[in-house]
């Protein structure tokens, strides 16, 4: 880990403890990732995807719907979210809280996966449809550059040409965004960004929410869910687990 060493004579990692927040992994999965709340995914997608008018996603399927409150503790769980739209496009959405070794390879492993299983034995090729990787991650991947947002596919460096759009993958950098005020007219992206990283302002009902962003479709019920979902003992039991088995994986990693 990249993060500074305690100065006591033995090493503890330094965990980022993320309780109230939409960018906690356990909420974003029961937020985003509850058939019920499918709405909400989509208007995310449409934002980080920059879609608007007759692009814009219509519709969209969660293929591993937010359920069983099982296995939470587990280390090696992810709590991702699988999803479908209306034009059978793939997506795969996952949150990141700290740092780990090799997460861009392992992002393009379950990007890689996602793409892959569209086809079973003797089916053709043509049935595979765009598949896009989406990491939200509240640490810096990329520390030579300031965007938060980058966007990669398949490039050819030497002719400068895009062989196809039908893998992406986009990683967002919230510990880059740091606008808790918004001023001026703000785009889909930057206002969900906000809601991501500061949304628990206004679901504790410690400022009022503004108008530009509960104006923006699908704010207003992601932070409804976030109330829910907080207001559920079990929940909140997950959340503890999740930490707990976060902090031990990343004790084992010092050693």
């Amino acid at each position: 880990m990249k993060d500074s060493k305690s100065t006591s004579p033995v090493s503890t990692p330094i965990i980022k403890i993320v309780r109230h927040s939409l960018v906690n992994d356990v909420i974003f999965k029961i937020v985003f990732g509850s058939t019920e709340n499918a709405p909400i995914l989509r208007a995310l997608l449409n934002a980080i995807l920059g879609l608007s008018g007759p692009d814009r996603i219509q519709e969209v399927q969660i293929s591993n719907p937010y359920g069983e409150k099982k296995r939470i503790d587990e280390k090696e769980i992810v709590l991702d979210i699988k999803a479908r739209d209306g034009e059978d496009r793939r997506y795969n959405v996952e949150v990141q809280l700290n740092r780990e070794p090799n997460y861009v390879e392992r992002s393009l492993h379950y990007l890689a996966r996602l793409f892959s299983e569209q086809v079973g034995k003797g089916e053709p090729y043509t049935t595979i449809r765009r598949t896009v990787g989406i990491s939200i991650l509240d640490f810096k991947l990329f520390d030579d550059r300031t965007d938060l947002h980058s966007t990669y596919r398949l490039y050819d460096t030497q002719h400068s040409h895009e062989l196809t759009d039908v893998l992406e993958i986009h990683y967002l950098e919230l510990s880059k965004f740091d606008q808790y005020k918004l001023h001026g007219d703000r785009t889909p992206l930057e206002k969900w960004l906000h809601i991501l990283k500061f949304g628990e302002i206004y679901e504790r009902g410690l400022e009022p929410l503004p108008q530009q962003l509960a104006s923006e479709e699908g704010i207003i019920m992601a932070l409804d869910a976030m109330k829910r979902a907080y207001a559920d003992d079990e929940v909140r039991e997950m959340i503890e687990a999740r930490l707990k088995a976060q902090s031990i994986e990343a004790t084992r990693r010092e050693v």
